[in-house]
């Protein structure tokens, strides 16, 4: 799974082409010559959980009773609150040639300077529909969670606060004509031939083999897309446009359906799942992968924020002297009006690549504040770059390719297996900076 992204579907059949050599078994016997995907999860999880358990020296304990799918799902759950208090084992104080550099001042003095780099890659998992809810779902085919369930029983048009029409079928919308047909229409969308087309092309990179087959038409997720619907009098129009992706924006406090310039209604629904919007990812110049977090709502640069802060306050962890961001302008901004002491000392610059591309030479405040130029010590000896700005985003591609493994995860598990590949992927990059003579050690 580190290397290839192998699913778990996947390399159950490598096994039964490659090593099974054929096992039968007599009838009667409760274990069989079959290796299945169940196996091949409850085999990642016992592996994952003895050696996190070797590592603090304590003891895996799970029930005896109870369902197989449960049984690890506390343990679980105590490992994914420890990474959030504690950290990853080999990120939190690590340092090394490539992601710290030691450099001598005018007056002679030695200053050091670290730097973390972030971004944002669009992955993510079903979660509640009511906006910035963060309760699991009970069940990955749920729309709401247990204190919003009753919201299964009321209009899915945002809004709409009348209970759904039951008779002659049941519905996700009321009584209304107009929320029918847009309901109708959304049904209509997912069933018709050339998305059906489209579905099959893509369907090994998007779900691969491990989205569940009780996934049906009702429950497409369509956030991978923005859509909306506009009506104007009785007449219904679904439109659609791609995904903007992970970009860091000025937080949305209203995220209500508003009406267009031309008189027609736009309305949005929640017909289907709500997904978390991204997993925002700090990771160190050499590689390292220092804290990941999931952002519900979206890529909200309050949001960025407050996780940066709360990922250097664990123990033992060390606050960079700069971070590089796609949008530090807006966040930059946000931190001096607020006046927030924790970045008085810290520079907030735009990676080198975005800067030179994506951010307008006429915008007055990214250019006095954000650019790295502006800092000396990010510059070697011989005016090259000293940090890789772009390392967040090369580390996010390997990410994302998880997507269609971890998509109809529930938190628990989502959590552990991103947690668990982050830990096995430090691992190898300290194995690579060993040997590059980057000397990685602990501060």
């Amino acid at each position: 799974m580190l290397l290839g992204w192998f699913s778990a579907t996947n390399a159950a059949r490598l096994y039964d082409l490659t090593l099974s050599e054929g096992l039968t078994y007599l009838d009667g016997w409760s274990l069989g010559g079959q290796l299945t995907t169940k196996h091949i999860w409850d085999g990642f999880s016992i592996v994952s959980l003895l050696d996190d358990h070797q590592t603090q020296g304590t003891l895996l304990c799970v029930p005896h009773t109870g369902s197989q799918s449960d049984r690890f799902k506390t343990a679980m759950e105590e490992r994914n609150k420890r990474i959030i208090m504690e950290g990853q084992p080999d990120a939190v104080r690590h340092t090394c040639k490539k992601c710290m550099r030691i450099y001598k001042m005018e007056d002679g003095e030695f200053r050091k300077v670290q730097a973390i780099v972030a971004d944002g890659i669009s992955i993510g998992r079903p979660c509640c529909g009511i906006f910035r809810c963060t309760e699991p779902l009970q069940n990955n085919q749920h729309r709401f969670c247990a204190t919003h369930f009753g919201r299964h029983n009321i209009c899915a048009i945002d809004g709409c606060e009348l209970p759904i029409e039951l008779a002659p079928k049941k519905l996700r919308t009321c009584a209304d004509p107009v929320h029918q047909e847009i309901e109708r229409k959304k049904k209509a969308r997912g069933n018709a031939a050339f998305v059906l087309k489209d579905r099959w092309k893509n369907a090994q990179v998007l779900y691969g083999e491990e989205t569940p087959v009780t996934v049906t038409g009702e429950h497409v997720d369509v956030e991978d897309d923005v859509e909306w619907f506009e009506v104007n009098g009785t007449a219904v129009e679904i439109f659609n446009e791609q995904n903007p992706g992970s970009v860091g924006v000025v937080e949305d406090l209203d995220p209500c359906s508003k009406k267009s310039l031309d008189g027609n209604r736009k309305l949005k629904t929640q017909l289907s799942r709500r997904r978390t919007h991204n997993e925002e990812t700090l990771v160190r110049p050499c590689g390292i992968i220092f804290a990941c977090a999931t952002m519900f709502g979206a890529e909200a640069v309050s949001n960025f924020l407050i996780m940066l802060k709360n990922a250097f306050s664990i123990p033992g962890a060390s606050k960079p002297e700069h971070i590089f961001y796609d949008t530090n302008c807006d966040a930059k901004q946000q931190v001096d009006a607020s006046g927030d002491p924790w970045f008085r000392d810290v520079g907030m610059c735009v990676d080198v690549w975005h800067f030179l591309n994506k951010h307008k030479v006429t915008h007055e405040f990214c250019q006095l504040n954000c650019n790295p130029a502006m800092y000396p010590e990010l510059q070697d000896d011989d005016g090259n770059w000293f940090f890789n700005t772009s390392v967040a985003e090369q580390t996010n591609a390997w990410l994302g390719e998880y997507n269609s493994i971890i998509r109809e995860m529930l938190p628990d598990k989502y959590d552990f297996f991103l947690d668990e590949m982050i830990r096995l992927r430090n691992i190898e990059v300290l194995q690579r900076l060993e040997r590059e003579g980057q000397c990685p050690r602990i501060l």
